[in-house]
Parts: structure tokens; C-alpha cells; sequence
């Protein structure tokens, strides 16, 4: 093998040196990447590729999300491309984290409420800070700490990436590479540190050390104290393996989830599709090595044949794991929330929740919750989109109609109910609820349907649960981008919805593009008397959590002057759920993955008022 790559460099510098003047970046572009950058949804447009450095298009087409699109163009070739559509003066390795250091560099210890240290409140996933001094009456004097605007080193502008807060200090990642220690009070750094790919995961501590993941599926241990690494681990090596979900740290164990960017390359029909197959990985938290790693897919793809352009397939593929991953300590187990398939035959675990031995990684239950009105299966691509081809030729021929896509990506919880029984809540795209049951394999308890459901539709990125409901956010955006957003709170033990808020008048005057709607996309936060949930025309929303009556609304779309300096521009919200700790809510504000959402790149803190009696029933 090692002969073989000079050899091959040598085919790659003669194909170079034996075209007729320099690359055609133009023609090159329409040939490879015109087809997805010139939607205006899912890819990033030129414009927003113009944010980029050269450098960075480069990595792209070389090593990064690009790879595949990339595949057979020699470096001349890629590199005509990155300078038609990247910054002309910039060919920097580093690009600044924008954050002004704190004066004293050593963090505070906070009180016991100062806390939130990954996902979720504890690693059950409720998302639930039970507190009776949180009334509803103190949200509503909610007010402006101070904001802290992020330089956009991305092509899309904001991820809304979840929040963790511990001794005075909030954490964050963000997609411009880098990861902050911002002083919880002043907004200052406390330290930065720039990871190799861009950051979508939360950050999540234990004891001294913190971790997260990014698009390039790497894992880090930092010393929390100090931001210094102390590890990183690639925990996948297919192309396009990417963590996008949320990491989970307990009991000295990492907890990671993988996907892939497959789903979308399979939108060309010149690239075989699909090999890839989801995975959940479980590394020591002190040095990063392995300790298991569990594929959602047993089995590696086989060839199925090919498409019409006589591109060989594979399957099964897909089944990714784009969630968080809560830990039963009790029974032993994580569970976890899986994607839809890629390509066929069927398994089990597409659009399941698993429950995985916790110190072995091996299957404990499996339980597929796939759409009824699909047979059981969702074997999807973005090729399956009558928008991207009406004969849908690239997609399975087991789902000649193209529907599909109703993953569950909001993390399962576990929740002990009023009545003393624990359930797991789970959660689909498809805008179903579900109650299983974790001491008889995951048998469903009851079922409801909170939303239409879509592509973009349904349950996104999480659940919360107090002891008598769940709350379930809805998104249900259209192919024309209008959502139609609820929250919905069910009760724990029948299933029946206890009330509603739907039909959301959204603040979008001024805001048009992308389209502003009001679509519930960030996952639920309960505190004290009020559910607290962000939507994507930007605004941050309080409910009563008896009867889900308005407590207030905090519109974060707007300009924001900025602790560091910056000037700043709040937009939508989605991904990462509000957190309240130590007398503040804190909430990114800017979701524009996919184009689907506002941008916008501030972490704002919002400051509750002191102690005031409860609100009037």
C-alpha cells in the first residue's frame, strides 16, 4: 500500500499538469456543488460560503464535510474552487475567539443552584430544576445581564448549541471552532480553546473535566480550570462521521453519539450510497480511550447493486444517532434514541429507542417505533425528495413514494412519576409521544400524536418531564419553510394531553429571511412554575406549567451590545434549551442550520429578579 501513494500523487500531478491552463473553478463548481449551495436550504449558499477563509473551503473539499463531493480533483482543481468562493485575503490557520479575558482567571465556586453541567440537569434527561422560588411572577421580571456575540468564522450563522453552568462559569461550543469558559456574572473568558473541526455538541463536566465533540467526530477532555487538552479521541473514521449530537459524561465514562453527513451526499447519484452505520462509543473520561463501541447496524453493508447511473449500492446503512444519551444507573443501561435508515433491508433499530449495557455497550432492547403508515420502515434520503428528483431514482426501491425521515432525535428520558413509576418519555419527528416501559424491554405504555410531523417536522431536539407531564415541543415546518409550532403538556400516567398552546402569534415583523415562523424547536426547560421553551422567530417563551398560560416573552432577534466588545444580532432559536442556574436564564440565540432558521450568533444571559411572591393562581 505505501507504494501505491506516491504512485497515485504522481497520477494526480500528471492529470494536473495536462489540462489546458488553469482549473475551470466555475465549470468545476456547477459540475460538483452547484446542485446543493444553490438551493437556499440544507447547504450553505455562495454568499454564505464567502464568510470562509480559502484555507478553510480547502479542508472541506480535502477532510471535511466536502470529502466525498470532492473525491477525484486534484489540489490545483480544489484549490481554484476554495479561492472562487473564499475571503481573498485571508490564509490563516487561527482565527480569533472574539472573547475579551476575564481580569482574575479562577473560577468561583457558586452556590448549589449554580449548576447545569450537560444536557440536562442530571443525566436522566428531565430537564427539570425543581425549585419553588422560581415562580411565575419572578420569569416575568425577566431582564438583560449581558450578551456576548460570537465571530461568525462559519458558513451558517449560529447553532444554538446547548449550555452547560457550573461554578460561575457557562460553557459553550460553537460552530466557529471554538469552546468557551465565560464568567456566568460579566460574560468575560475565563478561556478558549479551538477545536480541530466546528462544534455542534453541548459540553458537559464531571468533576474537573470537560467534554464535547465535533463535525469531524472527535472527542475532547479538557481541564475544565483551565480549557487545557488533555485528550482527543476520532471516534469514527467513515467519511463523513460527525458528532452533532449531545455527549454525555458519568461516572468517569463518555458517553458519545455518531452520525453522518450521508444522508445528504446521496442526493448525487455518481457517489455509491450508503455504508455508513450509527454508533454510540463509551471512552474513559480520564484518558479518552475506548471502552466499547456499539453499532445501531450489526452487520456491514453488503452491495445491493446499482442505480441508474450503474453506481454500485450498499446496504443496510444510515441509523444514526444525532440525540443525547441518558444513563439509568439503577438497571444498568444508557438509552438511546436512533435516525432512520439509508438504505435497505430493514433493521430493528431505525427510528428505535435502545437501551445499551452500560459497561459493555451490548444490546439490552431494542424497540422500533418507525410510522405505522410506512409499513414499520424509514428507509430515507434526501435523494427521496420529490423537490430534489419527482422519479426519486437514487432511493430505495423498498420506499418508492420517498416519505420517511421521522427520526427520533430528542435524547429518551427517564422519569419517576407522581405515582412513584419510572417511565422512559421518547419522542419522534413523526410528532408522536411515546411512554415505554424500562423494566419490559421498552414495551410501549401509551402513545399520542402531539404534531403533523415531517421532515422538519414533529418532536426535534428534545423532551422535558416534571413528575405529573412530559412536555413536547413541535416544530412542523412545511417544504415552504411556514411552521405551525405547540407545545403540548401530557399527562405521565393516561397519555391524554392536559393542555395545549398552538396557533403562536410569532414576532416577525422585520424578520423575512429565512422565513420567520413559530415553530417550537428547542427543547423544553421546566423551572420552578414555568416551562421554559425558544421558537424560531427568536423569541424566548414562558408557560405556566399548571395550565400553559403566557408568563412572558423575550424577543432575543435583535441587536445586542456585547460584554466582549462586539456588536451582536440575536435570531433563531433551536437545538440547545434554555438553562436556568444561579439567578439567570441562559439561551444561544442564533439556529440557522440547514438555512431553516434565523441567524444569529449571541449567548445571552437574562437575569431573574429576587424573591417575590407567587403568581395569583
Amino acid at each position: 500500500m505505501t507504494r501505491l501513494v506516491p504512485l497515485l500523487a504522481l497520477l494526480l500531478l500528471t492529470r494536473a499538469l495536462a489540462a489546458d491552463g488553469p482549473p475551470d473553478a466555475a465549470a468545476l463548481f456547477a459540475e460538483r456543488c452547484q446542485g446543493c449551495h444553490d438551493l437556499g436550504v440544507l447547504a450553505p449558499t455562495r454568499a454564505q460560503l464567502g464568510r470562509l477563509t480559502v484555507e478553510e473551503i480547502e479542508a472541506a473539499l480535502w477532510h471535511g464535510t466536502m470529502q466525498e463531493h470532492a473525491n477525484g480533483l486534484a489540489r490545483p482543481e480544489r484549490l481554484a474552487i476554495a479561492r472562487m468562493l473564499g475571503r481573498p485575503d485571508t490564509l490563516q490557520t487561527d482565527r480569533a475567539a472574539g472573547a475579551i479575558p476575564c481580569e482574575s482567571q479562577s473560577a468561583t465556586p457558586g452556590a448549589d443552584d449554580d449548576a447545569w453541567p450537560g444536557w440536562s440537569l442530571d443525566n436522566r434527561f428531565s430537564r427539570h430544576l425543581d425549585d419553588p422560588t422560581l415562580t411565575a411572577a419572578r420569569f416575568a421580571g425577566l431582564e438583560l445581564a449581558w450578551a456576548h456575540p460570537f465571530p461568525e468564522h462559519s458558513a451558517f450563522s449560529g447553532a444554538g448549541n446547548a449550555l452547560a453552568v457550573r461554578d460561575g462559569t457557562v460553557y459553550t461550543g460553537n460552530l466557529n471552532h471554538w469552546v468557551y469558559a465565560l464568567d456566568a456574572k460579566q460574560g468575560c473568558a475565563r478561556w478558549t480553546f479551538r477545536a480541530e473541526g466546528r462544534v455542534r455538541s453541548n459540553v458537559a463536566l464531571e468533576g474537573d473535566t470537560l467534554v464535547f465533540g465535533d463535525l469531524l467526530a472527535n472527542v475532547y477532555g479538557l481541564d475544565a480550570r483551565t480549557g487545557q487538552l488533555r485528550w482527543r479521541t476520532r471516534v469514527d473514521w467513515t467519511p463523513g462521521a460527525r458528532i452533532t449530537g449531545n455527549v454525555t459524561i458519568d461516572g468517569g465514562v463518555v458517553f458519545v453519539p455518531v452520525s453522518s453527513l450521508e444522508e445528504v451526499q446521496a442526493m448525487r447519484m455518481d457517489l455509491p450510497c450508503c455504508t455508513f452505520r450509527g454508533a454510540v462509543v463509551a471512552l474513559d473520561a480520564a484518558s479518552g480511550e475506548r471502552r466499547w463501541k456499539t453499532h445501531t447496524i450489526e452487520h456491514y453493508a453488503e452491495y445491493l447493486g446499482h442505480n441508474d447511473m450503474g453506481v454500485a449500492r450498499f446496504g443496510p446503512s444510515g441509523v444514526p444517532v444525532w440525540s443525547g444519551i441518558a444513563v439509568d444507573r439503577k438497571r444498568g443501561v444508557v438509552y438511546v434514541g436512533n435516525g432512520n435508515q439509508f438504505t435497505e433491508p430493514r433493521v430493528e433499530e431505525s427510528d428505535a429507542v435502545m437501551a445499551l449495557d452500560i459497561a459493555t455497550g451490548a444490546k439490552r432492547w431494542v424497540n422500533s417505533l418507525a410510522p405505522e403508515q410506512m409499513g414499520g420502515a424509514d428507509i430515507y434520503h434526501l435523494a427521496c425528495e420529490a423537490w430534489w428528483d419527482e422519479e426519486r431514482k437514487n432511493c430505495s426501491p423498498e420506499n418508492p413514494q420517498g416519505h420517511g425521515d421521522r427520526d427520533l432525535g430528542a435524547p429518551p428520558l427517564l422519569v419517576e412519576r407522581a405515582d412513584g413509576r419510572e417511565v422512559i418519555v421518547a419522542g419522534s419527528k413523526d410528532g408522536m409521544l411515546y411512554a415505554l416501559d424500562p423494566d419490559a424491554q421498552g414495551a410501549v405504555l401509551w402513545s399520542v400524536r402531539v404534531g403533523r410531523g415531517g421532515e422538519v417536522g414533529g418532536i426535534e431536539f428534545g423532551i422535558a418531564a416534571d413528575a405529573r407531564y412530559a412536555y413536547a415541543p413541535v416544530s412542523d415546518i412545511d417544504i415552504d419553510l411556514v411552521s405551525h409550532g405547540s407545545l403540548t403538556a401530557v399527562d405521565l400516567v393516561t397519555g391524554k394531553p392536559a393542555w395545549r398552546v398552538d396557533d403562536i402569534a410569532p414576532r416577525c415583523e422585520g424578520k423575512t429571511t429565512p422565513p420567520c415562523g413559530n415553530g417550537v424547536m428547542t427543547p423544553p426547560t421546566v423551572a420552578g412554575e414555568v416551562v421554559l421553551v425558544g421558537l424560531l422567530d427568536g423569541t424566548l417563551r414562558g408557560y405556566h406549567r399548571d395550565d400553559g398560560r403566557e408568563v412572558f416573552v423575550f424577543d432575543s432577534a435583535r441587536e445586542f451590545a456585547g460584554s466582549n466588545g462586539r456588536t451582536g444580532h440575536g435570531g433563531a432559536l433551536g437545538n440547545g434549551g434554555p438553562v436556568v442556574a444561579g439567578g439567570h436564564v441562559y439561551v444561544n440565540s442564533g439556529f440557522n442550520i440547514l438555512n431553516v432558521g434565523l441567524p444569529g450568533n449571541v449567548l445571552l444571559a437574562l437575569r431573574l429578579p429576587g424573591m417575590q411572591p407567587a403568581a395569583t393562581p
